[in-house]
């Protein structure tokens, strides 16, 4: 920053600082405090008085860069207590708003003092208009960019706890080096206009490398969602396809079938033999089984995403009637969704079925209902079945009974998104529920 007077400095520590705690927290909008903007502007406060101090009374380009190392520290901290699994992200996003900071300062600087002189960039005013031209510049590179803010958080994400997430840390590291060292060697020397341009150019080559390389990533997570989509699709969809033709050869059979019970039955009416049309009759009776025809269809779980869940809602329905269990599924709304709230939504009906179906087909009435309910903030999983008289909740997780326990303790397992698990008894009945945040605050 080309500052001299201490006011100015101060005051573009502030606007700057502001800044790049926005653009932190730009792409995780569930990572904000509340009362964000009253934190970021607390802290760029803080951060400025810091970095002026010591300015002051410190001249070593390692000392200055305390205060900024101080910030980040701290911001760390707190995000550690409350989502650590979201810090290699952040660094990683820390990194890019820094970056993206100073390069548009410098496109500021370089463009007023061409249009000025440095004495006139030396003083307050000189300040005020370069810090109103960062401003305006970054309003504007807010509503340009305000359509990444999904696909950014969708692949963040995804990318928690992978290798691929410190792979991006490291490529964010090097660049950060990389234009730290140019940034202090152009500090040695006397600030010109020459030097600033280079800057310029140098900042602006690191923002386009960023800016291709996180588009390609974004790009090529797209792409495997939707190829991941189309296969799950397709797997179910050949699942839908093989029971259809099951109950299809069902109704064939069943034609043959019934096309000899009538012979039958009409010859004993023909030769006027009421006992035997009677005893075959009842042959018949006994020999009926109840059809397991999926009377649910893909059609009434409209309301349902197509893409991560609903598929798995109708395989588990499936699995359901199998083990003669009758499954009813209500979602009184559609379900409107993010991408990766919708993999963690199917991943917790993946999870919990298995354990509940199997001990569901032992009691009277084998019945489930699944409940999908959608609020404001997030998505509530409410499954309903049949349990023991005897039946208890040992912990938020577990329930015992006669006819065996039921541990949901690996259902949340390893979700990205943070869960509450509720389970409850009343009479014959069991409940579980588990809360899926749409987007979390802390």
């Amino acid at each position: 920053m080309l500052a001299v007077t201490v006011p100015s400095f101060w005051v573009a520590d502030v606007i700057m600082g502001f800044w790049f705690i926005y653009f932190q927290y730009y792409w995780l909008p569930q990572l904000r405090p509340r009362h964000f903007l009253a934190y970021a502007g607390g802290l760029a406060l803080a951060y400025a008085s810091l970095d002026t101090w010591l300015r002051l009374t410190a001249h070593h380009a390692l000392v200055s860069s305390l205060p900024a190392l101080l910030l980040v520290g701290v911001e760390g901290a707190v995000l550690v207590r409350r989502n650590g699994r979201y810090f290699p992200a952040f660094i990683s996003l820390t990194i890019l708003a820094y970056l993206l900071i100073e390069f548009i300062d410098t496109v500021s600087l370089t463009a007023t003092m061409l249009l000025t002189n440095v004495s006139f960039m030396a003083s307050f005013p000189g300040s005020v208009v370069t810090l109103t031209f960062d401003s305006v510049l970054f309003t504007l590179i807010l509503l340009a960019t305000l359509s990444t803010q999904a696909p950014i958080e969708n692949l963040v994400q995804s990318l928690l706890g992978r290798d691929a997430e410190y792979l991006f840390l490291a490529l964010m590291s090097v660049m950060m080096l990389v234009f730290s060292l140019f940034e202090y060697a152009l500090q040695a020397l006397n600030w010109s206009v020459e030097a600033l341009i280079f800057l310029m150019g140098i900042s602006g080559v690191f923002m386009l490398g960023i800016t291709l390389s996180t588009y390609i990533l974004v790009q090529s997570h797209l792409q495997s969602e939707h190829t991941y989509a189309q296969l799950q699709d397709r797997r179910f969809h050949d699942q839908y396809e093989a029971e259809l033709h099951r109950q299809i050869s069902l109704v064939r059979k069943f034609q043959h079938d019934y096309q000899n019970m009538l012979l039958g039955l009409g010859g004993y009416l023909a030769d006027h033999d009421y006992a035997g049309f009677q005893q075959l009759y009842v042959d018949i009776r006994s020999r009926w089984v109840t059809s397991n025809a999926a009377d649910l269809t893909i059609d009434d779980l409209a309301n349902i995403p197509k893409i991560g869940v609903r598929y798995e809602v109708y395989h588990q329905y499936l699995e359901a009637r199998r083990l003669g269990v009758d499954m009813f599924v209500k979602t009184p709304e559609p379900l409107t969704l993010t991408m990766e709230a919708l993999r963690q939504l199917a991943r917790i009906v993946a999870r919990t079925f298995p354990i509940v179906l199997p001990y569901a087909a032992q009691l009277q009435p084998a019945v489930v209902t699944l409940e999908l309910i959608e609020t404001q903030y997030d998505v509530h999983f409410r499954l309903t079945f049949p349990v023991g008289d005897d039946a208890r909740v040992l912990t938020q997780h577990r329930l015992t009974s006669a006819q065996g326990n039921l541990d949901f303790s690996r259902v949340t397992r390893h979700l990205t998104l943070d869960t509450s698990t509720m389970l409850r008894v009343k009479l014959h009945w069991g409940q579980l529920e588990i809360v899926l945040p749409k987007n979390e605050q802390n």
